[in-house]
């Protein structure tokens, strides 16, 4: 029993001993740590100085590239609208559309027998002409009428003349 009670002792002691190492080391590293924390501590500050400007440089890149990007969109918007805004000034397919509208709504009235404007104008020349043709003659039994009030049968007589006289001129 007293081999076991040395081993135990002896492994208690080489316990102790790493313990001790271990407790040694951890002192001996805060020791480096406080020496080189000054030091430590200036060298992340240049790191992260230098960081802070890469990454500025970066972000600025990533501004002017989106800016020109920007730029150009605006610049083929501008373009595309004074395109269209230079076809809708250019009148001419308009007016060949609407050419090609009034000639096929004039055809569509054409096959409905209705009247063009141009056939309304002329059967107006037409009245006007029979109308001046008639007034003379219309208003001299109106001037007869109103001098003679002796005979009212020869006014009536005088009338029927008139409008045969208008009905054969129709």
């Amino acid at each position: 029993m007293a081999k076991k009670e040395s081993k135990a002792k002896q492994r208690v002691s080489e316990f102790t001993e790493q313990l001790d190492n271990v407790f040694l080391a951890g002192l001996g590293a805060f020791a480096n740590a406080q020496k080189m924390g000054s030091e430590t501590f200036d060298t992340l500050v240049k790191d992260g100085e230098k960081f802070r400007k890469e990454a500025s440089k970066k972000t600025e890149r990533l501004i002017d590239d989106v800016q020109d990007s920007v730029r150009e969109m605006r610049d083929d918007a501008e373009s595309k609208a004074e395109g269209l805004l230079d076809r809708v000034r250019d009148r001419s397919g308009l007016d060949k559309l609407q050419s090609a509208f009034d000639k096929r709504v004039a055809g569509a009235m054409d096959r409905l027998y209705v009247p063009s404007k141009s056939d309304i104008d002329k059967i107006n020349k037409k009245l006007d002409k029979i109308m001046r043709a008639i007034e003379p003659k219309a208003k001299k039994p109106v001037a007869k009428k109103a001098a003679s009030k002796k005979a009212p049968a020869k006014k009536a007589a005088a009338a029927k003349p008139a409008a045969a006289s208008e009905t054969k001129a129709a």
